[in-house]
């Protein structure tokens, strides 16, 4: 980038902490000219994209713990310091460090900065992959903020005078007034693709959010459900055999020579798991410059770590009906869980459970936090689908995918389900092939519909609640279950009540001999912050 002819304002750096440093921290010395402020290079726009990247892995950890710790399937061992606690317990006080903005205010005036000054249009338009990279990721960093602290201020240009960055009174916006302006900026940007770049062999494109994902859970918040699952789809469908649940990534425990991908492999830096099932993370590399901060809190050595999967999330692996008829491996319950969460101390007595948070977390290899996976979309689908008025269909993209075979199944999928707009319920594509569904690809018993159920409006709020409970066990720890559970509460005639008896399921002492867990909480104190609190955080000012 164009070196800085006289003193940078290093004032600003302390207010808003705007940073135009390499990917992985490796040191620079560059700073951006306010005088000869055009990006016209192909420097000036690689620095500029690593910059924006480093600031996601500064916020990546902040987002997964707000994500997890407010909701019910992670919970805090004794080592825990005050400050998750709070958090964990519903009464985070406005100083509490893990609420502070800075590093989302960062990447959003590195974006803006980007977007207002990057050069388009020279070179063949060489520099407008970069460009597009800046408005994804300010879209990305817009949505974490609306689900973290609900109204937030939104400003769309550079700030590059202190007096400003102090004294500015920026509206704030609501998630109903922000999230359209995301959606307008992102669809701007549909038709360029992401960076094709590596960086110490890590895909640079990989780590920028996805524009049919954002497109998708803009319109998911916003309660547009038709164009929520148009989108959600699109991500499925965007690369053909990429992104899709298929028996690759089934669970290896029967060694019956057709299981080449191991459950965990899903969350390893490969690049078979970026093809065919990651399509955007926040990548780390503790060989070059940054590690993830949740390792050391998810994987203590010599149990030092600070958090540690809930009980309520360990019993509800345990308790899944397996589709196998091995009976020994029906006992094993979820596959996802004893992989991600629980291990089994033979020297303990009555061989009891120790828990511990691996899904992200090891003494050998770096973790990623993966914005956006096969999953996800399927899952999101699933929520959105449903509330258009198609339950059997949203249950079956959870169960076995939407083949042929139970699609065609009245029983399963009624014939109206598949009717209306046909680029939401047209299943033709190669992307559905080798689909085997959320459960399927785990070997689980599919969800079946209550008997009792009444009307449609019973059996919508029923798949509900199983898509709600299918994407705790898939993608626990991850960061979504709070914001899950705020999102459907919002739907529920009493979300407070919704929120806190959800919750408060892991402040609630286990009397299985397997589990050792003690209430972390009063959950009568708890529930009663929940019910208090509202939806999100405050922002501090």
């Amino acid at each position: 980038m164009k070196t800085f002819s006289h003193l940078f304002l290093y004032l600003l750096l302390a207010a808003l902490g705007f940073s135009c440093s390499n990917f992985f921290e490796v040191e620079s010395k560059a700073y951006l000219d306010i005088e000869k402020n055009r990006l016209d290079t192909p420097n000036d726009s690689v620095y500029s994209v690593f910059g924006l990247l480093s600031g996601m892995q500064d916020i990546g950890p902040v987002c997964v713990l707000l994500g997890e710790l407010q909701a019910d399937l992670m919970d805090l061992t004794p080592n825990a310091d005050a400050d998750l606690k709070e958090l964990n317990e519903h009464r985070a006080s406005v100083d509490n460090p893990y609420l502070k903005a800075t590093g989302f205010y960062r990447i959003i005036n590195d974006c803006n900065y980007m977007i207002q000054h990057m050069d388009t249009v020279t070179g063949d338009k060489a520099l407008l992959q970069d460009y597009a990279a800046a408005v994804a990721i300010r879209a990305w960093t817009y949505l974490q903020m609306s689900k973290i602290y609900g109204p937030v201020p939104y400003f769309d240009h550079c700030i590059l005078d202190a007096e400003e960055a102090l004294t500015a009174d920026f509206p704030k916006m609501s998630p109903a007034e922000l999230l359209p302006m995301l959606i307008t900026q992102v669809q701007d940007i549909l038709h360029v693709p992401r960076p094709y770049r590596r960086m110490n062999s890590i895909p640079v494109g990989k780590m920028i959010p996805g524009n049919e994902f954002l497109l998708g859970e803009c319109y998911l918040w916003l309660n547009d459900y038709e164009n929520a699952a148009l989108w959600y789809k699109r991500a499925i469908e965007k690369d053909n055999y990429r992104f899709v649940c298929n028996n690759s990534f089934t669970i290896a425990y029967e060694d019956d020579g057709s299981i080449v991908q191991s459950w965990y492999q899903i969350f390893e830096n490969s690049d078979y798991a970026h093809t065919y099932e990651n399509n955007a993370s926040i990548i780390y590399d503790k060989n070059y410059g940054k590690s993830n901060s949740l390792r050391s809190l998810y994987f203590g050595k010599e149990g030092s770590n600070k958090i540690k999967p809930s009980s309520a999330i360990i019993e509800d692996w345990i308790a899944q009906p397996l589709g196998t008829t091995n009976l020994e491996l029906k006992k094993l319950g979820d596959r996802r869980g004893l992989t991600n969460a629980w291990r089994f101390d033979k020297e303990a007595p009555e061989n009891t459970i120790r828990p511990l948070i691996n899904k992200f977390a090891s003494d050998s290899i770096e973790v990623n936090i993966i914005i956006e996976r096969a999953a996800i979309y399927h899952l999101r689908y699933a929520e959105a689908i449903n509330r258009t008025g198609r339950p059997g269909l949203a249950l079956q993209m959870i169960n076995k995918g939407p083949r042929p075979l139970y699609l065609n199944d009245s029983t399963l999928v009624k014939r109206r389900e598949l009717a209306g707009k046909p680029e939401i319920v047209d299943f033709d594509h190669a992307a559905y092939a080798t689909s085997m569904g959320i459960r399927g690809r785990v070997d689980l018993e599919p969800y079946t519909f209550d008997a009792a159920l009444p009307t449609l409006e019973d059996s919508v709020l029923f798949v509900e609640d199983k898509i709600l409970q299918e994407a705790a066990l898939e993608l626990a720890f991850e960061g979504h279950r709070w914001f899950d559970l705020v999102r459907v509460a919002q739907r529920r005639p009493n979300p407070a009540a919704f929120l806190s008896g959800m919750v408060c399921r892991k402040f609630e002492a286990s009397i299985d001999p397997l589990f050792p867990f003690e209430a972390s909480a009063d959950k009568a104190t708890v529930k009663a912050a929940i019910e208090s609190a509202g939806f999100f955080l405050p922002l501090p000012e």
